[in-house]
């Protein structure tokens, strides 16, 4: 009976680590962001940023020897302005980006110069054990800034930038 006990949790651990390493080849990414419009021109979000539905972002990865393209994911940014992405497979070897596309809101569709792409680690290989990978604010900005602005900008206190 001893032995048999022991064959069956054996059996378990293989099969358990044989799943693991499995899953460990293969792994799911759970990529969450999001895209805000920016009536200030600060390209940093603020009280005053909303969210942009609707906007395309894409998943690119690349190789970073040739730069040749490797892997392509587009998503749609949801009322919230935030968007979601599943990614199968490990991309270790490979620099990753997400980034925005133009889109469809006439009142804010200046691509930003500093926030219109954020760099992504698809690998289970760095120390981090969540799938859950979580890309920095995107943004476009308005072609006039808000009247509203100069209040954020002293509140921030970045007159002084202007002495």
């Amino acid at each position: 009976m001893g032995k048999s006990v022991a064959l069956v949790v054996f059996a378990l651990c293989i099969s358990s680590a044989l799943a693991r390493h499995v899953q460990d080849n293969n792994p799911v990414f759970h990529i969450e962001g999001k895209v805000y419009c920016d009536p200030c021109q600060f390209e940093f979000e603020s009280r005053l940023s909303k969210p942009l539905s609707g906007v395309k972002v894409t998943l690119e990865c690349r190789k970073p020897d040739t730069g040749d393209r490797t892997f392509t994911l587009d998503g749609v940014t949801e009322s919230t302005g935030h968007y979601t992405l599943t990614v199968e497979g490990d991309h270790q070897d490979e620099i990753c980006a997400v980034k925005t596309e133009v889109n469809q809101h006439k009142h804010c569709n200046v691509p930003m110069n500093t926030s219109d792409s954020d760099r992504i680690v698809l690998t289970k290989n760095d120390g981090v054990s969540s799938s859950l990978r979580f890309v920095n604010p995107l943004g476009f900005k308005t072609n006039d800034v808000d009247q509203e602005c100069f209040k954020v900008y002293k509140e921030l206190e970045l007159d002084h930038l202007n002495n």
